[in-house]
Formats: C-alpha cells, structure tokens, sequence
C-alpha cells in the first residue's frame, strides 16, 4: 500500500461504510466461536492502522498488531497501541500455540505463498482457536483497485475452504459479504477496467467516499449482512469472510 493510503485509511476508518462493516462482521465472528469467553489473547496480522484493534481492545481483549509496514505501525501508536511488531505474515515472531484469535483482514491475497501463512497462523493458534479472515472474491471481478492494493489473486470460496483443510481447520463459517451491492460494484469494476486497463503505473484504489446519507445507508446494508451471516451464507459478493476453527489434531 502507499504511504499516503495509510493516512487516508487512518482518518476515514472510523465512519467510512466498509471498513464499519467489516470490523462489525469481524468481531461477530471472533463472539461466535467463542461464545462467553473473555479475555482473548488476539492476534491481528495486517493491522495496518489499528482501527480494528481499537474495537477488540474496547472489548476487553489482549490484542497484539503486526503488519509489515513501518507506516501503518506508528498510526496504530497513535491510536494508543504499543503490542505492535513489524513482520512478514509468512514468518511470525511468536511462540507456539500463543493466541486465541488471530484475525487477517485482507491479508491473505496480498501473500505469493499463502500456504505458508497458513501453516504459521496454525502454529501460534492454540488447539480449538480461531481465525477470521476477509479476503477478495471470484478472480473476473480482477480491477485496478486489486493492481493498486498489490494483490496476488482473488479467491472462490471452494479455494479458501480447502487451503483452509489443508492446514487443519474447520469451517465455522463462510460467507461472501456486500451481496446486496453486487451488481453495482461488479459492474463499476468491470467498466473500470474497461476504460482505464490495469496498467500498473496509474493503478490508485477505487474507494470513493459517499456523502453521508448514503454512507449511513451502506453502512446499515452491511450491518444487515453480518447478521444474516450468523445463520446463512450469502452466495454472492465482492468479498468474502470466515471464522476457521483449529483442529485439536494440527501439529505446529
């Protein structure tokens, strides 16, 4: 990500309808595979500048940041947060079994071995904990927004549920996520990349800002979403997201 992106991320996370969402979704996740328990010991790899951490940390858990830019590390300090290392997801500086949550929110398509990830999320994870994880969705939806964010592939939820097994866990729950705006957004990407290409020397993040009765709007359609997860998997959507439960069996 640019530099400057980091500071865009820093001042709109807290309104801006995407990012309310997804850490909405996100926390819902973390309660539903660990109904009652608090304090976690959570994990947020690609913390980038630490809204998410805000939220965990307002809940009482003990959470911990990492993300590889220096950048997004000196935000999350100025939100206050000091349990924040600089690392590559792919070699975590951590003790087996350590956490009980890790989340990885828009990591793991950014990765050129996401394999690897895996198998090191599985060896700081206790047995029976969990990860949650956003990522994108069907790889024909592929824009300059992904060429901006420096993403390796988009996913379809078979492909995240079988390197999910692959590393011993199980599905808590899968769900695509902005289904009801699917059709506008497809169709914005797709005319995007149309007209503009996906030449890399002119690749920005298509992440426009809404005036604020329809960002107050959208914020509610995925509110409305991360509720109907907690029952049902919504088969479509821009992205995707999961809680994955550790097997007792996985060796770090």
């Amino acid at each position: 990500m640019y530099l400057d992106e980091y500071k865009r991320n820093f001042e709109l996370e807290k309104t801006y309808w995407w990012f309310v969402g997804v850490r909405l979704m996100a926390t819902n996740l973390i309660a539903l595979c660990n109904p009652g328990r608090s304090p976690l010991r959570i994990l947020d790899i690609g913390c980038g500048t630490g809204a998410l951490m805000d939220d965990l940390a307002g809940r009482g858990h003990e959470v911990w940041g990492l993300d590889i830019s220096e950048e997004a590390l000196k935000f999350c300090r100025m939100r206050g947060h000091e349990k924040v290392c600089l690392a590559d997801g792919a070699r975590l500086p951590f003790a087996d079994q350590r956490f009980d949550v890790v989340t990885a929110i828009g990591v793991i398509e950014h990765l050129d071995d996401d394999e690897i990830f895996l198998r090191e999320v599985a060896r700081i994870l206790r047995p029976q904990a969990c990860v949650v994880m956003l990522t994108s969705s069907f790889p024909w939806l592929w824009s300059m927004h992904d060429v901006a964010n420096e993403h390796r592939r988009r996913y379809y939820l078979k492909d995240i549920e079988r390197k999910f097994a692959a590393s011993h866990f199980q599905t808590v729950r899968l769900s695509h996520l902005n289904c009801f705006a699917l059709p506008l957004l497809a169709s914005t990407l797709i005319l995007h990349r149309f007209i503009y290409g996906l030449n890399p020397e002119r690749a920005h993040r298509i992440l426009p800002v809404p005036p604020k009765p329809v960002n107050l709007v959208l914020t509610q359609v995925l509110a409305l979403e991360a509720m109907l997860m907690k029952w049902i998997r919504l088969p479509w959507g821009v992205s995707m997201i999961g809680a994955f439960r550790k097997q007792s069996s996985a060796t770090p």
